[in-house]
């Protein structure tokens, strides 16, 4: 079998030669795992280069610089624009690189002190991490499968659907309008959320782009329809779906902002479609902030309970895709869900 290559960057032989130990003989999913050494940054470089299907990396941060670890993870991430491998920090000097400060800042998946470090927490962290690789890698190549299964037909089939799906959206949400009796309100209200969560699903089969089409609109009507969309079902399965919009003065949220409100909708919709998936009843809580990088806003979508809210299924990469491909159009950018089972995208505004 094809091993999992795991690079290991440290500048002492002691760490490479524990990390040997630790994994020797051992597999994942019946392959074994190849660790390739390195004992600078430096020398890290090359191996990326001479081998583009590592999986994982697991980096020291101090080596020749105290900082020569984080200034990997940005060759890697920004240089490279490689999105897909996992890495893991590991420092000795704690103070260097503030857990908390490191995480936040960097593109990371786990951050390791060597003096807390046992042989099962290293082998946990490297375990999670291939899954977390080995599930991109399903998503794309069945990405690929799709389009090569044939585009147009979806595409076609798309047009069809939507066709039919606009007339039934305007007559459920005309029936709201009448003066109709409690319980009748409450069921055509559940019809209209309804037909909107199943005219977002068939967007996901239209792959043909359409024009980029900005106007300023109030975030928080747009967070309300996006409650209304998922109320029915909250309320049937006893979970809540609720906002938070930061008016902090540096941290703040206009309270209008200019995007492309259709697409910033559809790809709410996705993204708690996403997360109720796999929820298994627990809340889920939409945040909306100013992002670090200046006239951007950093939504995200989490679980209150702040444990893992996603499975590996062909549904959830379909929908994964489909963010991807609308946080594309929104010219914002999809970062990789963390450990808490978060979504977090940034969207220019």
């Amino acid at each position: 079998m094809v091993p999992w290559k795991v690079l290991v960057v440290d500048d002492e032989e002691g760490i490479h030669g524990i990390t040997r130990m630790v994994f020797r003989g051992y597999e994942f999913e019946q392959r074994p795992i190849e660790l390739i050494s390195a004992m600078s940054g430096a020398q890290a470089r090359d191996l990326l280069n001479q081998h583009p299907d590592i999986a994982l990396a697991l980096l020291d941060v101090v080596m020749e610089t105290d900082s020569e670890g984080l200034q990997l993870v940005e060759h890697i991430r920004n240089e490279l624009n490689n999105r897909d491998i996992r890495i893991i920090l590991r420092t000795g000097h704690p103070g260097y690189a503030p857990e908390a400060q490191v995480i936040v800042k960097y593109d990371i998946n786990d951050y390791l002190s060597k003096a807390e470090l046992s042989a099962s927490r290293l082998l946990t962290s490297v375990v999670v991490g291939l899954r977390s690789f080995r599930d991109i890698k399903s998503a794309r190549v069945q990405a690929v499968d799709i389009n090569d299964a044939g585009v147009s037909s979806g595409q076609v089939a798309a047009e069809q659907l939507q066709k039919q799906m606009l007339p039934i959206l305007k007559h459920s949400q005309r029936l709201q309008q009448f003066d109709l009796n409690p319980v009748a309100q409450d069921i055509t209200a559940n019809l209209h959320a309804q037909h909107q969560r199943l005219n977002n699903s068939i967007n996901l089969l239209d792959q043909q782009k359409r024009p980029f089409q900005p106007e300023f609109f109030e975030p928080v009507d747009l967070l309300n329809q996006v409650l209304q969309i998922f109320l029915p079902q909250s309320r049937r399965e006893g979970w809540l779906l609720d906002y938070r919009v930061s008016s902090d003065s540096e941290v703040g949220v206009p309270s209008q902002i200019k995007s492309d409100a259709v697409r910033l909708k559809q790809l709410l919709v996705s993204a708690v479609e996403l997360a109720v998936l796999s929820a298994d009843g627990n809340d889920l809580k939409i945040t909306l902030k100013r992002a670090k990088q200046a006239g951007h806003i950093l939504l995200s979508i989490e679980q209150g309970n702040g444990l893992a809210v996603f499975a590996a299924t062909q549904w959830s990469n379909l929908l994964l895709q489909h963010l991807q491909r609308l946080c594309d159009e929104l010219q914002g950018d999809l970062l990789e869900r963390d450990e808490s089972g978060a979504i977090h995208c940034t969207i220019p505004y």
